[in-house]
């Protein structure tokens, strides 16, 4: 037991002692024990010790009590005049640790085992200050690794962004392309109307007796590449009058029916196969049974437009019968 409430310098000196046991001895869990009559001056989990500042070298009376007070803990002494030889011989039997102080702030080691509990300390120092570099280190890397991360997903995110504000306005452009193109084939249907009243018949019986898509369905491995896109622009004009006599048969008061819906939605899928068979917005070549699949889709919508055409088609007028032209001039009697 120290005189630290007989000494007030004394306390002073196990603060100095713990400071080393935690900053040289890497002991960072060291404490100095409250002045309750504890044995020892400093106690941690595995470290025991007394501070002496006597003026006389500590003698093995000291050092045996710190032993049995220590138990299973590592027993390390700190004095401020040195030590009796007979207390040199008794630390090292009993493996005590003995260490020499100043009173300006310096302590040394005596014996063996104080140099070995030093090594100990700077060993351990240094594993922890790897380990927190490792970890460190790990952190920095999980770090960047999630910033990497996010900067992906930002920059994927935007790419799908910019890939669907694409997709939209391509689909924009299409429409309106195929908007204008039915309005002109609507235009110049109705002006054949005008001059000829049998022309809406002839488109209608036109159209349903064209074998044009299910030709082009059926020969769709058979066509080369070089033959594939007029193929193509044949079916897809023919698309284009059906919608376009399916607009001037249908009043605007009859669109909202369920019917020419459903025909309007067969010609916009009919166009939308006929893109996808002839690689539009695809890179690279297009494989033969997605060209086949394709046309196959856009034979089936033509045959929905094509019922719905003849059902709405008004019936053909009669066919006009020639007369006998009156006479233009009266014949004049012959003058006799």
């Amino acid at each position: 037991m120290s005189a630290a409430g007989r000494d007030p310098q004394w306390r002073e000196a196990e603060r100095f002692a713990e400071r080393h046991a935690r900053m040289v001895l890497a002991l960072v869990d060291v404490r100095v024990t409250p002045d309750d009559g504890s044995p020892v001056d400093l106690l941690g989990q595995d470290f025991a010790a007394m501070v002496d500042r006597s003026r006389a070298p500590v003698g093995t009376m000291p050092l045996e009590r710190l032993r049995l007070a220590a138990g299973s803990r590592t027993a390390a002494f700190y004095s401020r005049s040195g030590y009796a030889k007979t207390a040199l011989l008794w630390a090292d039997r009993h493996a005590v640790a003995l260490f020499a102080y100043t009173d300006d702030g310096y302590a040394a080691p005596v014996n063996e085992a104080a140099r070995e509990l030093i090594e100990r300390g700077h060993a351990d120092s240094e594993r922890k200050v790897l380990v927190e570099i490792a970890q460190v280190s790990r952190l920095a890397n999980e770090q960047r690794a999630a910033l990497e991360r996010r900067e992906r997903e930002a920059y994927a995110a935007a790419l799908r962004e910019t890939e669907r504000e694409q997709a939209a306005e391509r689909a924009r452009r299409a429409a309106r392309e195929r908007a204008e193109a039915v309005l002109g084939r609507t235009v110049a249907l109705l002006l054949r109307v005008r001059l000829d009243t049998h022309a809406l018949s002839t488109t209608v019986k036109t159209l349903a007796e064209s074998p044009v898509a299910d030709a082009v369905a059926d020969a769709s491995r058979r066509l080369t590449m070089f033959e594939r896109p007029a193929a193509l622009a044949r079916v897809r004009a023919q698309f284009i009058d059906a919608a376009a006599a399916l607009d001037v048969i249908t009043p605007p008061s009859g669109r909202d029916a369920s019917s020419y819906r459903a025909a309007r939605r067969a010609v916009d899928d009919g166009l939308d196969a006929l893109d996808e068979a002839s690689g539009e917005h695809t890179s690279g070549h297009v494989a033969p049974d997605v060209v086949g699949a394709a046309l196959r889709r856009a034979a089936r919508s033509w045959q929905i437009v094509v019922a719905e055409v003849v059902r709405a088609a008004p019936a053909p007028p009669p066919p006009t019968v020639p007369t006998q032209r009156a006479a233009q001039h009266r014949a004049e009697p012959v003058a006799s």
